[in-house]
């Protein structure tokens, strides 16, 4: 009834949170946005040298918090094995505030192009109260590119872009659109603008049309945001790096226009002849493995006969008891590899790890990712082949496959893939971290934890799919193998997982 919204989607932002901010208002009065934006992790690293080089007492609250945010995530950085992903794990941080002027311009975009919303409250100024959700940083300087960021978006006249999915495949549709936000700068009448998607080989598409504006209602305003194309485009590539681009041949200069965006070739996919055993796996992506060269077979409880990789999804409940789980142990304490999918799998009764094959199982927790986040960084590693990697994964390439999940407690695996971190979060300590993909030695075997939602994603998203197949290439130089003795502790081990009989 008042007309004022304050959002805060959790991100990255879905396609249906996007939708929504498109019809906000559509169906009431115009709505004021007083609260909306996406921040980027805290640089504690600098800001705790600024301190130092003000002089500044360590004993002081606001010193003795960023200074310790600062120490852990160097801690965690250096634990996790990614030392060299940037030059310093500050470099993280900046890149960090980089990408959030993007998330930024995503935002003008959504809001702008919805003629209903009448004004717009930018969250935030400053990274106030030791969190990184401004646009000025805890000293008061401008984040990487967000002072272009903030002259784009706020331009009286520019164009609102949007690519659906923006990652996807050569020879299938997606989606472009286009809105001219309009703040009485060009006069009703017809202007000639052009569409064009470039790629690495030039121009891959175009649309030529007149983009009519039309005469305001009596007594009304002329509309904010005015539609200039909706369209299915379908490219036959190559895979690479494409831009969607805006122009307006004559009668105005908006500002925007430009879109980056994804497309990968399935073609490119590797095909690898190897056998997995799966456990909880929906029928679709078994049939897509197979597609891709992989023999499957379900998992049972009689022993395998020589060293296997096992892929665990979600296993149904008639399945998640003591004797199929030390089946599981068994077959990787003699050789074979195990990927977990899923952090569901771990679930015993009231316990969401309970199932978790280590003596100090931690827990996997659900991270409240908004307004302020964590971010995601992946190493050089085979499991990120072929993909965007070392660095943060980029929420634009990544997309849903970014999870919300975190290992958190448990001792650091042999090999950290993916961790997360989340410096100037609002939780206790201002901290936070865990680990995304990594994997451990159980006997002469291992097994692999990952809370990337790939499953959910096969056959949809290109990471996803590149992501599965590279996580069981990388457990499948052990299949085949003769299966080791079993250990001589191995009733021990079973006890110390919580196993026992």
């Amino acid at each position: 009834q008042a007309g004022d919204a304050h959002v805060y989607p959790r991100t990255p932002q879905t396609p249906e949170t996007n939708r929504f901010f498109h019809t906000l208002g559509h169906d009431t009065k115009p709505v004021f946005l007083s609260e909306y934006g996406i921040g980027s992790l805290l640089n504690v690293i600098r800001e705790s040298r600024r301190f130092e080089e003000a002089n500044a007492r360590p004993d002081l609250m606001d010193v003795a918090l960023m200074r310790s945010m600062a120490d852990k995530l160097v801690a965690d950085w250096e634990r996790f094995g990614f030392t060299g992903v940037y030059p310093f794990p500050e470099d993280m941080l900046r890149e960090s505030q980089r990408l959030h002027a993007r998330q930024r311009l995503l935002g003008f975009d959504l809001i702008r192009a919805n003629p209903r919303l009448n004004g717009y409250n930018l969250t935030g100024m400053l990274d106030h109260g030791m969190t990184g959700e401004g646009v000025w940083t805890f000293t008061r300087e401008w984040k990487p590119g967000i002072v272009d960021a903030l002259s784009d978006g706020w331009a009286p006249l520019r164009w609102c872009l949007f690519v659906d999915p923006l990652h996807g495949y050569v020879g299938r549709k997606f989606r472009v659109e286009a809105v001219l936000a309009n703040e009485d700068v060009l006069r009703p009448g017809s202007y000639p603008v052009t569409f064009r998607i470039c790629g690495p080989q030039g121009v891959a598409w175009e649309k030529r049309l007149e983009l009519h504006l039309p005469e305001p209602t009596a007594g009304q305003d002329a509309p904010l945001a005015v539609p200039a194309l909706s369209a299915e485009v379908e490219l036959a590539g190559p895979a690479g790096i494409y831009e969607f681009a805006a122009d307006m041949e004559r009668g105005g200069a908006p500002a925007g226009g430009r879109l980056k965006f994804y497309l990968s070739d399935p073609s490119a996919l590797p095909r690898l002849p190897t056998n997995v055993t799966l456990w909880g796996i929906e029928p679709p992506v078994a049939a897509w493995l197979r597609t891709h060269g992989v023999t499957v077979r379900p998992f049972a409880q009689t022993a395998a006969d020589r060293r296997e990789v096992v892929m665990v999804g979600n296993p149904p409940d008639a399945e998640r008891d003591l004797p199929h789980w030390t089946e599981l142990a068994r077959r990787m304490a003699r050789g074979s590899a195990a990927i977990f999918l899923s952090p569901a799998a771990f679930a015993r009764e009231k316990d969401g790890v309970g199932w978790l094959p280590l003596a100090v199982r931690g827990r996997c927790y659900e991270f409240n990712d908004w307004l302020y986040h964590k971010e995601c960084v992946a190493k050089a590693h085979p499991v990120f082949a072929g993909l965007q990697a070392k660095g943060i994964m980029d929420w634009d390439y990544y997309g849903p496959v970014i999870t919300h999940h975190l290992y958190d407690g448990q001792e650091t695996p042999d090999d950290v893939v993916a961790a997360a971190f989340a410096p100037g979060y609002p939780c206790p300590g201002g901290y936070a971290s865990g680990v995304l993909v990594g994997s451990y030695r159980f006997g002469a075997g291992r097994f692999t934890l990952s809370t990337l939602r790939v499953l959910e994603n096969v056959d949809r998203h290109p990471a996803a799919d590149r992501l599965l197949l590279n996580l069981i290439n990388d457990a499948a130089g052990i299949a085949g193998q003769p299966l080791a003795p079993l250990p001589a502790n191995f009733a021990e081990t079973l006890a110390q997982i919580g196993y026992g009989g």
